[in-house]
């Protein structure tokens, strides 16, 4: 019986949580991050962009300790963002800048930064690292989602970025991301962005790992060369769903220059889709994504080649309360960011990486190839498999796609399947006569099935659950 092979996995943390200060690198090979002493560093980031704006030291300790019992590494936030009126104060009454006349100097007020590195330093507590904005994009560019105004060009950015990176040089916990979704259109954007760059580089915090944050639909690849830029990202970001992330994630990894690759800001759960909106004839709801929504973006992203991925919900990432003035989307009864903790995608990730920290973490590379076309299987004489090559089959339709990643030393391959349908694996490139067969459910975080067969070259699965599984074919 299936029932007697389910084990529960959600809330599990990812093995090596407990290592809390520790450096984050890239590896040897390119494509991954690690800790100072080689052990598999997985990204799995929240997004909290308001945290220093909006959070009080007791509840900064609420939402780590939430997130860090879940599994995640990494809470991204802004050292300061301006929603909508320039130059806002924090929960305690302190502004970002002191006067206007700061502002506009680029001056930051040493008490914001007590605040932030108190915040930080926190984080670490909990064995988490800062994913840290030094600013949203609207301080450095016109074309943005924020109060403005532009305030930065080349001389204050890269002053400003070295000032930064000697305030918090003392925190272990810190990755540098540039950008805040805001395009570089234009070689005035991009040179701001890297002469910020280089003076955090300039700085104590300087060896620090750093990245850049696009805009919709965007990707650092522009920077992709660029010394500065350790790891890539990518926004798929919240127009709708099943938009194809993993193809962007598999161009980042095939280039000559390897670098991990992430998306940084998927489908946030819980957030309406920019698709419907104020539409005229939208029903009478909002849609929003849910996990489901965001547990592809997950999977098909890592098995692409990611190095992890952000998760994002919505009222967390604005740290809404009952009463504020709602973020971009004021027709959406929002829940509280309290409240939202204990949205169910959370708590949907840590399965995963478990099951690939147990294996054989630096050898995973994506396999489409062993991925084996429904018309291919010889199921039906050639005359009777007319009409039958379907998109989904065919692997080529984003809401259904199968995503694969195998072991490059033949110890395991692994598929997600976001819906019911048949998989055929090519299973001659894992070792051994025998293979054992793990099938998931990724939303109930359980084990659900588990087989021994003889590893006859090929593999072929009709899952029992209607929407996503997990498959994973080990060497036996």
């Amino acid at each position: 019986m299936v029932a007697s092979f389910i084990i529960d996995f959600r809330n599990s943390k990812p093995h090596g949580h407990e290592e809390k200060s520790m450096r984050i690198q890239v590896s040897p090979c390119g494509h991954f991050f690690q800790n100072e002493d080689g052990a598999p560093f997985f990204y799995l980031a929240d997004t909290v962009w308001m945290l220093f704006n909006k959070l009080k030291v007791h509840e900064a300790r609420q939402l780590f300790e939430d997130r860090a019992k879940k599994g995640f590494t990494v809470i991204q936030s802004v050292i300061f963002r301006d929603l909508f009126t320039p130059n806002t104060a924090n929960a305690y009454g302190i502004t970002p800048f002191a006067t206007e006349k700061d502002m506009y100097a680029v001056r930051m007020n040493p008490e914001w930064m007590d605040h932030v590195e108190t915040l930080t330093s926190i984080a670490g507590e909990y064995g988490l690292t800062m994913g840290i904005l030094p600013t949203w994009g609207d301080k450095w560019n016109e074309h943005s989602n924020s109060a403005g105004p532009v305030i930065m060009d080349m001389e204050s950015a890269r002053d400003y970025g070295k000032y930064l990176s000697d305030r918090l040089a003392q925190c272990d916990n810190v990755i540098w991301i540039l950008g805040g979704d805001s395009p570089s259109q234009s070689q005035v954007y991009a040179d701001t962005v890297t002469a910020m760059a280089e003076g955090i580089r300039s700085g104590g915090s300087g060896s620090r790992l750093m990245s850049f944050h696009p805009s919709g639909s965007g990707s650092s690849d522009i920077f992709h060369t660029a010394p500065w830029l350790d790891f890539n990202a990518i926004q798929t970001s919240h127009s709708k769903p099943n938009i194809p992330g993993y193809t962007y994630i598999e161009r980042l990894y095939s280039k000559r220059l390897a670098k991990p690759c992430i998306d940084m800001e998927p489908n946030y759960e819980g957030s309406p889709m920019f698709i419907m909106g104020r539409r005229e004839g939208r029903p009478p709801f909002t849609a929003v994504f849910s996990a489901y929504d965001v547990r592809k973006s997950f999977y098909r992203t890592i098995l692409a080649g990611a190095a992890g991925m952000t998760y994002g919900c919505e009222p967390i990432r604005q740290l809404h309360r009952k009463g504020d003035r709602i973020h971009i989307f004021d027709y959406y009864d929002m829940p509280t960011w309290e409240e939202s903790l204990s949205a169910p995608g959370s708590s949907q990730f840590s399965m995963f990486v478990n099951l690939l920290k147990e294996r054989s973490y630096f050898t995973r590379v994506p396999a489409q190839e062993i991925f084996v076309p429904f018309r291919s299987h010889g199921a039906w004489p050639d005359h009777m498999a007319t009409g039958l090559d379907f998109a989904g089959q065919q692997n080529t339709d984003p809401v259904s796609h199968i995503s694969v990643a195998r072991c490059s030393e033949g110890n395991y391959a692994i598929a997600y399947l976001p819906v019911r349908q048949v998989l055929t694996l090519d299973t001659s490139v894992l070792k051994g006569d025998k293979i054992e067969v793990l099938l998931f459910d990724p939303e109930g975080c359980k084990l659900t099935s588990k087989f021994v067969r003889t590893n006859t070259g090929r593999l072929t699965i009709v899952p029992e659950r209607d929407l996503d599984t997990l498959l994973v074919v080990d060497s036996a």
